[in-house]
């Protein structure tokens, strides 16, 4: 396979989470599917037929499906994606639940069910890395969930939810040294768990300098959830200072119902790493992330998706899910802006900050 650079395209779906990763040795990876149509201004499925491999009749193959958790915002479309699609490795959270826990569960279960075993991995935390893909060139620490996630029957559907996002996957992928956090829809328990494991630890690579990653993609598209679980709570930073990000990109959908991001959220962000590095998705449209040298990066907006992968007035899935998308955002196209906002026409080449927590 030819040598390329690592790139991440946070593509712009609506409010939902679909994160598709070039690894450097032509592999692919697809972090969350939300195929929702008329959302967002790019069709993931057309992304994918461009990008993977073509496979002379056959299906192509997306060598990794990384699923965070099933709620539908991070699910809706996974049957579609694999009658289309042969998927290499998934990557799942073991939920031990006869529990629905969304309208896409049981696809999810379907497809999870059909998966052979010995192309399946259970998202479980390590103290170690979980993968070295890419011929050892790309890292992958996983840190939540720290296992087998069990959702009661007894609980009810906000109870059910928060335990999901408690248990939520969370991976850094890092090369040339430079780390990219994804954190899915993880929230303030899960966090505290988390920072609170490597908090205790001194030795080696197992303190908390192993959440440094200068690019984080923001929990539960912005919500504030990440840091306090009401509006009025003290919001608690100690992850997120650990993490400590040069950049903060967040997936969210434009005029969503649940008001993601959150204004104290997106403040909070812009106190970290600046106003102009808080970037979102709904304003810029789809956000690449490319890997140009060691501990060098750029995050820049790329118009072109939109002409490249935009819905089809007679395209967009079954018809059942065109007529019972998920609830959330709205169905018209949006079209990001002629010229991008200050912050996104080109984010300069540099290298990390100083990590924080030294002694890795």
């Amino acid at each position: 396979m030819t040598e390329t650079n690592f790139q991440t395209f946070f593509l712009d779906v609506g409010q939902g989470d679909c994160t598709l990763i070039a690894l450097p040795n032509g592999q692919y990876m697809l972090v969350d599917i939300y195929r929702c149509p008329g959302q967002g201004t790019v069709d993931a499925f057309k992304v994918l037929r461009e990008f993977l491999p073509a496979a002379d009749g056959r299906k192509q193959t997306l060598d990794y499906l990384v699923i965070t958790h099933a709620h539908d915002d991070h699910i809706w479309g996974i049957g579609d994606l694999a009658d289309e699609f042969d998927i290499g490795e998934l990557w799942v959270p073991q939920y031990g639940t006869k529990k629905k826990l969304s309208d896409n569960y049981e696809a999810f279960e379907r497809v999870v069910d059909a998966q052979p075993d010995d192309q399946k991995v259970w998202q479980k935390g390590s103290r170690t890395a979980v993968a070295e893909l890419a011929d050892g060139s790309v890292s992958v620490r996983c840190f939540s969930p720290p296992g087998y996630v069990e959702v009661e029957e007894t609980l009810d559907e906000e109870e059910a939810r928060r335990v999901v996002h408690e248990n939520c996957g969370v991976y850094r992928l890092t090369t040339r040294g430079v780390s990219l956090l994804l954190s899915g829809d993880s929230n303030l328990p899960a966090w505290q768990r988390i920072t609170g494991y490597y908090a205790e630890r001194t030795e080696g690579d197992q303190d908390l300098s192993v959440l440094s990653s200068q690019v984080l993609h923001a929990s539960h598209h912005g919500s504030r959830t990440f840091v306090k679980e009401q509006k009025d709570d003290t919001a608690w930073l100690d992850a997120l200072e650990a993490i400590d990000p040069t950049e903060v990109v967040i997936s969210v959908g434009a005029d969503n119902r649940y008001q993601h991001p959150d204004d104290d959220m997106v403040k909070i962000y812009e106190d970290q790493v600046g106003a102009d590095n808080v970037l979102l998705t709904e304003d810029s449209g789809t956000l690449v992330l490319t890997v140009t040298g060691a501990d060098m990066y750029d995050i820049a907006a790329d118009e072109s998706f939109v002409e490249r992968f935009g819905w089809d007035d007679d395209e967009g899935g079954s018809k059942a899910s065109r007529e019972s998308g998920p609830p959330g955002g709205t169905q018209r196209v949006r079209r990001p802006p002629q010229t991008p906002p200050p912050g996104f026409e080109k984010t300069p080449q540099h290298a990390p900050r100083r990590e924080r927590y030294a002694g890795a």
